[in-house]
């Protein structure tokens, strides 16, 4: 239903454009084809980060197209939308996607959105990180509606020395998964600055909470561990919980819940806490951040703090030669321990995102929505039962990344070794180390009707222990329609 009238919305807005002649509005067609050669998976650097739209084996072609209005210059009330959609063609299926399909208004710092946008959240390099720990781009945007500020906003009597951002979310999961439908993501942020814009030092902290909520069980369920009757409640006052997180535990409640939730808290809650420092050199700008992940407790009690994505970024003041370089150390090794105990306050087992009652994980359309460090049994292997869950996420990654201009040329290059570990229990002796890289590289092109068109291509290799040695790539040409 909200897809329709999306859909709805979108056409008469199209009709409407030549109303609003000072709006910026762009639209493009892009077509291509990409591949394998030498294995059944397409090689990480190549699929990840792509909002699911690289599958994640066999060869494709694909056609795209996007339109989208922005925001009129210095208007305070205002509206606007997108739209993009691809298809694509594989040995034997065709598979449409909507990546972006939104229509947004502003009021001062405040933003409305309804629908599907692309995001990242957690402190994190924008455009050359391995994928933010919770939500990287990785799978196809959920679609949901948001209440943002989604620029840092400084109260007048704080004289822009401390900002803050922030969003409040209600989501919808897909009805297709084999675990639970009808179900919801709450999601809500907040970070915060410290330091002016013109200073050359500035501090920023925050944190993330995104919980899986409400459904019914698809599984059998005999005994109501996971649910009550096969029904995870999603009334006002399991909102309030899902919001707030308070525990059931002190006095459990199995008349409602099932024996997971009555014990414990309604809902899978995850997210991180995240500290950055970005420090302006003359020549270059460097930033540094931490997201340490939380997911049972084991956070808040000490467990896990090893656990994190670090990372290091510099980004030069040019426009030629090396712009960016990215330093990535991702850490899953430790969740906790391997010992969950209340009362010695020990929270271990922590199975990052995957989940007892969501037996799916944290996945959107069979695709992961954290990063693409934590794999997929349908993208690997290790455990090659296809099923859709996370196999592979006691992970100790390495991971570099830089981009260059030379001329007209745009060029990123994508490293990263990989060390899975497995699970407590069934740990992978010796642990299975994986190679992965990457190339992008796109420049404009001047064909004629279309001077600023665009041709891009893309080449990942793969070699280790969790898929046999591959090379793989795609290439692509879009053309603006404006």
């Amino acid at each position: 239903m909200l897809v329709r009238n999306l859909t709805v919305f979108i056409c008469v807005f199209m009709c409407v454009n030549s109303l609003y002649a000072q709006r910026k509005i762009a639209s493009d067609f892009s077509i291509g084809m990409g591949g394998t050669l030498g294995g059944v998976y397409n090689p990480l650097w190549l699929r990840a980060n792509q909002y699911g739209l690289v599958p994640a084996s066999g060869s494709y072609g694909f056609s795209a197209f996007s339109h989208r209005m922005e925001y009129r210059p210095k208007k305070q009330v205002d509206w606007a939308y997108g739209f993009s959609s691809q298809v694509n063609l594989g040995e034997n299926k065709a598979d449409v996607f909507f990546p972006e399909m939104y229509v947004k208004g502003k009021v001062g710092i405040f933003e409305l959105v309804a629908g599907r946008q692309k995001q990242i959240f957690g402190l994190v390099d924008s455009t050359l990180s391995s994928g933010s720990y919770i939500w990287s781009g990785n799978a196809l945007p959920l679609p949901k509606i948001e209440l943002q500020v989604k620029e840092y906003w400084s109260p007048g009597f704080l004289r822009g020395v401390l900002a803050f951002k922030g969003n409040y979310s209600h989501g919808w999961f897909e009805n297709s998964r084999e675990d639970v439908r009808d179900f919801y993501l709450h999601q809500k942020s907040f970070y915060g600055r410290f330091g002016k814009p013109t200073w050359r030092v500035k501090f920023y902290a925050g944190f993330n909470h995104q919980v899986q909520w409400g459904g019914k069980l698809k599984y059998a369920d005999p005994y109501n561990i996971s649910a009550k009757n096969g029904i995870i409640p999603s009334d006002l006052s399991t909102y309030v919980s899902v919001v707030t997180g308070k525990s059931n535990a002190v006095k459990g409640d199995t008349a409602t819940y099932g024996y997971n939730d009555g014990f414990n808290r309604s809902g899978n809650h995850l997210g991180t806490v995240d500290l950055g420092m970005e420090v302006e050199l003359n020549q270059a700008k460097v930033f540094f951040y931490r997201q340490s992940i939380y997911e049972d407790g084991s956070l808040y009690y000490g467990n896990n703090i090893t656990d994190g994505l670090h990372g290091l970024a510099i980004t030069r003041k040019a426009d030629q030669g090396l712009i960016k370089v990215v330093f990535e150390y991702l850490n899953t090794t430790s969740q906790g321990g391997n010992i969950f105990n209340d009362q010695s306050k020990i929270r271990g087992f922590d199975d990052y995102l995957n989940n007892g009652v969501y037996q799916n994980g944290w996945t959107y359309f069979g695709k992961g929505i954290g990063t693409p460090l934590l794999t997929l049994d349908a993208e690997s292997d290790l455990n090659p039962t296809n099923r859709t869950y996370i196999d592979n996420n006691r992970v100790e990654a390495f991971y570099a990344a830089g981009e260059f201009v030379f001329g007209e040329n745009k060029i990123q290059l994508r490293a990263s070794l990989s060390n899975a570990i497995g699970w407590f229990g069934n740990e992978y002796i010796p642990v299975k180390k994986q190679y992965s890289a990457g190339l992008l590289w796109h420049r404009s092109i001047n064909i004629s009707g279309f001077p600023e068109a665009l041709l891009k291509a893309n080449l990942g290799v793969e070699k280790g222990n969790l898929t046999p040695p591959t090379i793989g790539g795609n290439l692509a040409i879009s053309f603006p329609l404006n």
